[in-house]
């Protein structure tokens, strides 16, 4: 598997859309900052504010970027020929899907990195102290929205698992993002709602009572943690199914 990884990487870092993918998510966490500091001469505020602009690009937006760079750049391999040619060097499809998860769970990764990264920097160029706040919450928001991630990640491969090309798998993994709407809403509207909170643990990011800012301590963080750990084994395993039946003449 490991020569599978090897070979992969850097067809990925030789991919357009990989730094357009990296630049938007940059560009996304820096404006959010600024935009937010040009409106308010309270420093503090701009976290507060921008945090909670954070969450949502997260919830609804980036999904699409993380898992639809997996999703066009796997596909290739199916359309060129690519994955015939790993199975003529001998490689399993075991091996090879696992070797997906590994590679563009690293992307996923690299992006959050790079948008949390860039989103604290411009935090600290504009003068922001976070120091008052609590940063055990933060810390806990920032984990709960990277789990939130991988499993869309994961997701991600199991489209391209189920479906024959990259557009009707595009679509589908949209379409299960666009879900995420309303219940986004029905969340904010009906916290104390015992199906709308569960389902928000797994579809949003983890359950927050009280708003979506990073600095609102969120319920059971613990349990959301498990319930979207939980989704993610299942969209493997079910990939995994999919891929060993998946025809690839």
């Amino acid at each position: 598997m490991s020569k599978l990884i090897f070979a992969d990487i850097p067809r990925v870092l030789r991919s357009k859309i990989f730094y357009i993918v990296l630049f938007i998510t940059a560009f996304m966490a820096a404006a959010s900052v600024l935009v937010t500091f040009a409106d308010t001469d309270n420093k503090q505020m701009v976290f507060l504010v921008s945090s909670n602009n954070l969450a949502m690009f997260i919830s609804i937006l980036m999904p699409v970027f993380s898992g639809g760079l997996s999703i066009m750049l796997i596909s290739g391999e199916f359309s060129s020929g690519i994955i015939r040619n790993k199975f003529i060097m001998g490689h399993r499809r075991p091996a090879v899907l696992l070797s997906w998860t590994v590679i563009y769970s690293l992307t996923t990764v690299l992006t959050y990195i790079v948008y949390v990264g860039s989103y604290l920097i411009t935090l600290k160029a504009v003068g922001t102290d976070l120091s008052e706040f609590d940063t055990g919450v933060i810390a806990v928001n920032f984990l709960l929205i990277f789990l939130f991630l991988m499993k869309f990640q994961m997701f991600s491969l199991l489209m391209v698992c189920i479906y024959p090309d990259a557009k009707m798998s595009v679509i589908t993994y949209l379409l299960n993002n666009l879900t995420m709407v309303p219940l986004l809403l029905f969340s904010m509207n009906s916290a104390d709602n015992k199906a709308v909170k569960f389902l928000s643990r797994i579809f949003i990011y983890g359950y927050i009572g009280d708003g979506y800012s990073l600095i609102t301590k969120p319920d059971k963080p613990w349990f959301s943690a498990v319930c979207i750990l939980t989704l993610s084994v299942i969209y493997m395993v079910l990939a995994g199914l999919y891929f060993n039946k998946k025809d690839l003449k």
